[in-house]
């Protein structure tokens, strides 16, 4: 996340004190993400390799983001290469060499072996995810069909005659479903699905960081988790509820939104199912969308920052870069008075790509 805050420029956890050290520090996060894009660094021969390229200045890094990046780069070398450098170093010297073959086996075994140990970790890290969101998902649907008759009697009480002050407080009531899953995180803020896709997870609201990288346990979990905008508010709601997850390449999270990209796949997945922690909600989504981050001197519309209309020009101004950045549907039939869900990932179309639906809550 990018900011100006009281005369600072911050980019994540950054503060810089002057923006031409601000842009810097934005070249470095674009040389990070085009090395993460198109390197897997954890591979223990390209990570050394990459190591040797920044220590050498082939590569160059100007702030404390590229530092940490260096330093997170060290520890993959540490941890997963030991011994590497040293045995390719002898490995080059002694090419051709009989009595040193058995070395260069050793190496390549090793690195066979570290490769496998490490894809094998990220795909054992994905499916303990997956699980650990299945269950969630399962828990929920256990309890909603276990207090679905109750729940039923509730609303019926409230809609034969109860007072205004006895009304706020059922509405304000946890759903029984979510009850346990609050316990467990209080920063929940409800549930999201879409039907026929693997999108069904909790959501929850912190700042705008912190659920990067956290799962919804609070365990560190390069996954993050489904997180609402900080600016938003599920008892009041803004103008436009907006929430973000990562697009991972295994689908998960909201790796999912970017099939909203085929032809016809809107049409047949259309709805979104958007709970809060006390009431249900659907929506119906009216645009696809694609855009990119913003820099601070740059002018151009910022959809992640629409939380409230203000005023109809406000919302107008939406409206019309929505219909600009549609690739599937619009915004022509929205109003004023909808209640608007955004759904933000981001995308590889173009360098700091983001994707974006657009829906009007419907029930």
């Amino acid at each position: 996340m990018q900011e100006q805050e009281q005369g600072k420029y911050t980019i994540g956890g950054y503060t810089f004190r002057t923006f031409h050290e601000y842009r810097d520090g934005q070249e470095d996060v674009r040389k990070i993400e085009c090395i993460n894009k198109e390197l897997n660094i954890q591979d223990p021969e390209v990570a050394v390799r990459l190591y040797n390229d920044i220590r050498s200045g082939r590569i160059v890094f100007k702030t404390p983001i590229g530092d940490e990046f260096f330093a997170h780069l060290a520890d993959i070398v540490a941890d997963k290469s030991v011994g590497l450098l040293e045995d390719k170093a002898v490995v080059e010297e002694a090419e051709g060499k009989v009595k040193y073959q058995k070395v260069l086996g050793v190496v390549f075994v090793i690195l066979a072996v570290v490769s496998f140990a490490v894809f094998g970790i990220a795909e054992l890290r994905d499916i303990f995810t997956t699980r650990k969101m299945q269950q969630l998902a399962e828990q929920v649907e256990q309890q909603t069909q276990e207090q679905q008759v109750d729940k039923d009697g509730e609303e019926a009480d409230v809609q034969n005659g109860q007072d205004n002050e006895t009304e706020s407080a059922v509405q304000l009531t946890v759903l029984p479903e979510y009850a346990q899953l609050v316990e467990q995180n209080p920063e929940m803020v409800g549930w999201i699905s879409i039907d026929d896709t693997q999108i069904n997870y909790p959501v929850v609201q912190k700042d705008n960081t912190y659920y990067l990288t956290h799962d919804f346990d609070q365990s560190t979990n390069s996954n993050g988790s489904i997180f609402m905008d900080e600016r938003c508010d599920i008892v009041t709601p803004t103008t436009n509820t907006i929430i973000y997850g990562h697009n991972m390449k295994s689908g998960m999270m909201f790796g999912g939104l970017k099939n909203y990209l085929q032809e016809g796949y809107l049409e047949s997945h259309k709805y979104i199912h958007f709970n809060t922690i006390y009431e249900t909600r659907t929506y119906e989504i009216v645009a696809v969308c694609l855009s990119e981050v913003q820099y601070q001197d740059e002018s151009s519309y910022r959809y992640y920052d629409f939380i409230s209309a203000k005023t109809d020009q406000e919302f107008q101004a939406f409206i019309q870069n929505v219909n600009e950045l549609a690739v599937y549907g619009d915004g022509n039939g929205l109003t004023r008075e909808d209640k608007l869900l955004t759904l933000s990932t981001c995308n590889s179309y173009t360098e700091d790509g983001r994707l974006f639906v657009v829906a009007k809550r419907v029930e």
